[in-house]
This record gives structure tokens, C-alpha cells and sequence, in this order.
């Protein structure tokens, strides 16, 4: 028999608002430390942060709650990875559920539109249930059914055969935690979500899967399609329900249990006429083989390859740790640009709650519990002038404003038409050191340096790859190293001394291996390339990618020095005259940016600046959106982290 909810959703066609129910993960872990070592203390700036510490000893990891379960795990593996970052040298996380600790809890919440329109659909007129008792109901209506699935969710989701092959179930007062109502803390009679009690997946670095997350939604939805448990029997039906799944928990894990077959075929049932998505599919279809082939489930396959929980948890860990610590990136969040991860990898580690309001433009809602902030790609926020930002971002016009205020800048012109500029190369540049780029910022690339003047073909092909990106300069070559400055709030955090894409000989390897083993140790963004464009200076250099160098000589793949296009980085923040420093901030503050990452060509870092002597410092470029990676990865000297100051400024008290 239908319950009456069931037969108005259906009348209502509200079905779909399934796809709506949000969930997320509360995560328990009490990370294993070597004898003596403690957990490093754990900033809390928001009640929502992330990583949250409970206890010197014990954090939890609370997700957002989102109705793209890929993103649940997402910030799930980021949060993890930062508290296995943060760990002691030797500590691990345990991938075990555990009594207390290190157990997880997925937190359901039906759509707030199913309720109202249900509500509004059964026309009361005054004379039924007040809004909340009826949202209520229907609560306590799923939270009824989901504890009649128990058995059936143990079966499937049990992963820890102790020693006698019983799975972890926790103790009996922790029991009632299995399926529970979650009420509003101010409004104690309101129940705003449902928690169940998951075992932790040895298997995934995260714990749990987009599968487990997907089967529980549906079941939570399948429930609330069943008959109603009459109150009079309902503490029946929850003492039965538990003491089938504790008996289900103790048998052997390839041991079939054929009474649950009904409950999988009913539910079979139901979801072919609700008609399901590829991911439902997906879920309820590796659940069904889990039912069908016992030594599939998880616990199934720990006791085939392990034996027990002992055996498999060092090695199982070890994995973990490898999938969260041994990446390139953000584990989680390496669909977003290198600044904004270095953002939201800050924001972990501050305590600082994060909120991605659009992961393609880089769009972060960063927030303690008195103050927020949006900020976009990692560096631009409310402090970072929208005039300031669109003249920056044109080179040609910020040069002339950096000019008038007495800041030095390299002499040339813009272009955007190839028969002017091949006038002005006939006329002048012909036979000068030149620098030929992209008005627009490129990141490095179309950015082509001759030291040695060029010929008319060479220069007309750097002009039109250039002007790719719609206008190009031409600017005289100037004397000396690019130092790449890093500000915030006027003060230089981070100076590297950058070297255009380069490799040095052993005697040995061929020009090709050298670059493999360059980029081996090199994160994505900076990888060195066998372009066309590094090609074309092998030519120039008489090697190709096949040449065994000389040992200690030097090749270059690059005539520009920036970091996306593979150059060398030294960190020299501490070396550098303070003279240098100071017109960096001159020149960020020339453009009104309060964040900014400024190019110098300077001739002798040690040497301190003196306005009055030319070419010894020259602005070649401001960029009001600084790379925050670099710096936390020099090929050489003191890493500088920039977005924790940054947060830092931001979160000040202004």
C-alpha cells in the first residue's frame, strides 16, 4: 500500500525533486602519531570551516551540502589531504571506522520545495498540521524507512573484518547514530536533515564514493515512496531491523544473505518506473553485484587480499596518502586554476570557511564568522580598483601611466597593423635589441626576445603571433635579470629571479631526456615544452631535441623568462636590495593596485637603485593578478606561501 505522501508526490509530480536532495560528510578522524609526536593546533576562524578540531587529538571534516555528490568528495579529498599534509613526520590517518573516532556520517536534506509543495498541494485550510510538524512528519516518515534498510546498507557498505571476520559495529550507545534526525539548534522541534552512519571505504582515499553517496539518496527517496510504520510498532521494527544488521555485521563477508534479495528487487522495481539517470544506474547496479557476488563488497575484498583490518591498514593507508600527498595540486580541486587552489588551500589551513560559487571563473566566497570576502582566480578582490584592473591588463597604457610618475619603463610603441610595423622595424628597430609581445597578458607565451637584432622574417613572424592577442608591442631590449616581485598591501612577499626555459648538458643525455628529467621534478604549470617555438631556438642554437649536450652546456628552449613557459626561478627575497623593493611598490601603487606582481629588468641586485642612473632598473610589466604557486616553488631557495598573508590582510581589521 502507498502511504499518502507518496500518492501526492506523484499526483503533484514532484518525483523529480530527487535529484535535488543535498547531502554531505561529516568525517571524524583521529590521525595515528608516532609515540611522543602531537597534532599540530588547527585554526577555527568559522563554525563551517572545513577542517574543524574537536580536541588536540581528533578533527572532523564537515563538507558543504550540494546535490553534486563529485563535489562532496572533492572537498572531502581536500580536506584530508591538508591533515595529512599537516601531519607529523610517520603519523598516518587510519582508513578503518572505528569506535568514537574515525567514522563518518552522511548528512541528507530533502529539497525545502518538496515540503512546501506538498503542504500547499494537501490545502489544510487551518484545520491540519502546522507547516513544521508536517515537514516533520515526513521525516521521520524516511528516517522510519531508511532504518528498515539497515540490514541491507550494512551488507553493502560493511568494510572492516576484525579478527574472526566481524565487521565494525559500534557499541550500543552509538547505535541510535546509525539513522538519526538532525534538528535545528535554535528551533529544537524542526528537523532539518537526516545523518547515517557509514562505514569508511578502505579502498578510496576519501572514505566513501559518489556511488554509496548516489544508492543512499535513492534509498532515502525509495523509503519515503513505502508504506508507513504505524507508531504502535515502529520501536518494534527499529529493534528488529538492528539486531539483523548486527547479526549481518558478524558473519563471515562472503556469506550470502539471501533475505535481502526482496528488499534489492523491490527497490529494483520502483527505480526502473521512476526511470533513473547513468549515475543511478551506475550506483544501484554495483550495489546489486555487491548483494548478488558477496566477495565483491568491500569488506569481501579486504578479507580476500588482507585477511583482516591489521593486515590491510598500513598498506591501505600508505595508498591513501599517496593518492592525497603525492599529487600535483590540490586533491579535489585540480580542475581550478593553480591561484585559486593555493586560495583554497589556505582557507583549509586557516580555518576559513570556502564557498565555490563558480569553479570556471575561479569565483571563492571566503568567510569567518564575522567577515567575507569574494575573491576571483586566487588574487582579485573588492580592494582591487575595476579601472585599475582593465589598465593593467593593457600593457601600452599602463607603461604611459608608470612613465608619468617617474617610473622607469622600456621605450617602444604598439602596434596593431603589420604594414606599420614593419615601417617602424625598416625605419628603426632593424638593427636594435628588441622585445616583441602581446598588448594583452599572455601568461608568457608570443612573448619573444632578440638580443641578437633580428631579421625581417624573424620579426614579422614574432609580430603576428603576437598579435594573436590583438595588438602587440615592440619595446627595446633591456639590460639585465627579470626579478619577479610579489606584493600585498605594499609589501614585497616574494622576489624571484627568473632564467628563460633552459637545460644544461651531462655529457650524456640528449637535449629531450634532459627536459624529461627537468619536468620531473616540476609541477604542471611550469613543465618546459618541445614546442614549435622551442624547436625554432634549438635551430638557432644548431641542436635538436636528439643532441647530447656538452656537460655544463647550456641550452635554451625560451628567449623570455616567465614561469607558464617553463623558466628557471630563484628565490632571492632576502638578497635583493630593498631599493628595488620599494619602486616595485611604487610602481603597484602607481596603478592603484593593492595586490600586484611586478617585473623588474635589473642590471645588479645588489646594487642599490638610483633614479638618476639609466638602465639600471626598468618596469617591464604589473600584473594585477600575481601567480601565488610560483613562489611556494623556486627551483632554488626559501619557499613564500603569499595566500595566507593574503587572507591575513584581507581578514584585518580595516
Amino acid at each position: 500500500m502507498v502511504n499518502h505522501y507518496w500518492q501526492l508526490i506523484q499526483k503533484q509530480h514532484l518525483s523529480d525533486l530527487a535529484l535535488q536532495t543535498r547531502i554531505g560528510v561529516v568525517r571524524t578522524v583521529k590521525p595515528e602519531l608516532p609515540e611522543g609526536a602531537q597534532l599540530a593546533a588547527w585554526s577555527q576562524l568559522s563554525r563551517h570551516a572545513l577542517v574543524q578540531p574537536l580536541s588536540a587529538s581528533t578533527l572532523q571534516v564537515v563538507t558543504s551540502l550540494l546535490d553534486d555528490f563529485a563535489g562532496v568528495i572533492a572537498e572531502l579529498r581536500a580536506g584530508l589531504s591538508r591533515i595529512w599534509a599537516n601531519l607529523p613526520e610517520g603519523g598516518r590517518l587510519p582508513v578503518f571506522s572505528e569506535e568514537h573516532v574515525n567514522q563518518q556520517v552522511v548528512r541528507i536534506v530533502l529539497p525545502e520545495t518538496l515540503f512546501e509543495r506538498l503542504y500547499t498541494a494537501e490545502n489544510f485550510q487551518g484545520q491540519g498540521p502546522d507547516y513544521v510538524t508536517y515537514r516533520n512528519e515526513v521525516y521521520d516518515l524516511v528516517a522510519n524507512g531508511l532504518m528498515r534498510q539497515l540490514p541491507l546498507l550494512t551488507d553493502l557498505f560493511a568494510a572492516t573484518p576484525l579478527s574472526g571476520h566481524q565487521a565494525f559495529w559500534p557499541s550500543s550507545d552509538q547505535e541510535r547514530q546509525l539513522v538519526q534526525k538532525v534538528t535545528d539548534p535554535d528551533h529544537l522541534d524542526r528537523t532539518l536533515a537526516l545523518d547515517v552512519m557509514v562505514e569508511l571505504d578502505p579502498y578510496t582515499a576519501s572514505g566513501i564514493t559518489p556511488q554509496m553517496l548516489t544508492f543512499l539518496r535513492d534509498s532515502c527517496w525509495f523509503a519515503l515512496s513505502q508504506p508507513a510504520i504505524p507508531v504502535a510498532v515502529a520501536s518494534e521494527v527499529r529493534r528488529h531491523a538492528l539486531e539483523e544488521a548486527r547479526k549481518i555485521a558478524a558473519m563471515a563477508p562472503a556469506t550470502p544473505v539471501k533475505e535481502l534479495t526482496a528488499t534489492m528487487d523491490a527497490m529494483t522495481t520502483w527505480l526502473n518506473h521512476m526511470g533513473m539517470t547513468a549515475q543511478q544506474k551506475q550506483a544501484f547496479e554495483l550495489m546489486q553485484t555487491r548483494l548478488m557476488t558477496p566477495e565483491t563488497t568491500v569488506a569481501g575484498q579486504v578479507a580476500a587480499t588482507f585477511g583482516d583490518k591489521n593486515a590491510a591498514a598500513k598498506s591501505l593507508s600508505e595508498e591513501a596518502r599517496a593518492d592525497l600527498v603525492g599529487t600535483d595540486g590540490l586533491p579535489g580541486m585540480v580542475d581550478l586554476s593553480g591561484n585559486t587552489q593555493a586560495l583554497v588551500q589556505a582557507a583549509i589551513d586557516g580555518g576559513f570557511q570556502f564557498t565555490l560559487l563558480d569553479r570556471q571563473q575561479g569565483l571563492v566566497q571566503i568567510a569567518t564568522d564575522t567577515q567575507t570576502q569574494v575573491i576571483v582566480d586566487g588574487t582579485i578582490t573588492k580592494y582591487t580598483p575595476g579601472n585599475a584592473l582593465m589598465i593593467a591588463t593593457h600593457r601600452h597604457a599602463a607603461k604611459k601611466l608608470l612613465a608619468a610618475v617617474g617610473i622607469p619603463v622600456a621605450r617602444g610603441a604598439k602596434f596593431t597593423r603589420w604594414p606599420d610595423a614593419k615601417s617602424a622595424f625598416e625605419r628603426s628597430f632593424a638593427h636594435k635589441s628588441i622585445v616583441v609581445k602581446p598588448e594583452a597578458r599572455s601568461q608568457g607565451v608570443a612573448v619573444e626576445q632578440f638580443a641578437v637584432p633580428p631579421t625581417e622574417k624573424q620579426f614579422a613572424r614574432a609580430f603576428h603571433e603576437a598579435n594573436r592577442y590583438h595588438g602587440v608591442l615592440i619595446e627595446m631590449m633591456a639590460r639585465g635579470t627579470t626579478y619577479h616581485f610579489t606584493i600585498v598591501n605594499q609589501q614585497v612577499l616574494s622576489v624571484l629571479e627568473t632564467a628563460a626555459a633552459n637545460v644544461v648538458g651531462d655529457g650524456r643525455k640528449a637535449i629531450k631526456e634532459l627536459v624529461a628529467l627537468k619536468n620531473g621534478t616540476r609541477p604542471a604549470a611550469r613543465q618546459l615544452q618541445l614546442d614549435v617555438a622551442a624547436l625554432r631556438q634549438l635551430k638557432l642554437q644548431s641542436v635538436t631535441p636528439e643532441t647530447v649536450l656538452r656537460r655544463g652546456q647550456q641550452i635554451f628552449l625560451a628567449t623570455a623568462a616567465h614561469p607558464q613557459t617553463g623558466g628557471d626561478l630563484y628565490d632571492v627575497t632576502d638578497e635583493i636590495d630593498a631599493s628595488y623593493k620599494k619602486l616595485a611598490v611604487e610602481a603597484a601603487s602607481a596603478l592603484d593596485l593593492p595586490v600586484a606582481a611586478v617585473d623588474i629588468v635589473i642590471d645588479n641586485l645588489y646594487a642599490a637603485y638610483d633614479p638618476d642612473v639609466a638602465g639600471q632598473a626598468v618596469v617591464i610589466s604589473v600584473n594585477p593578478a600575481p601567480d601565488l604557486i610560483s613562489p611556494q616553488q623556486p627551483d632554488m631557495g626559501t619557499p613564500r606561501f603569499i595566500a595566507p598573508k593574503l587572507l591575513s590582510w584581507l581578514f584585518a581589521e580595516k
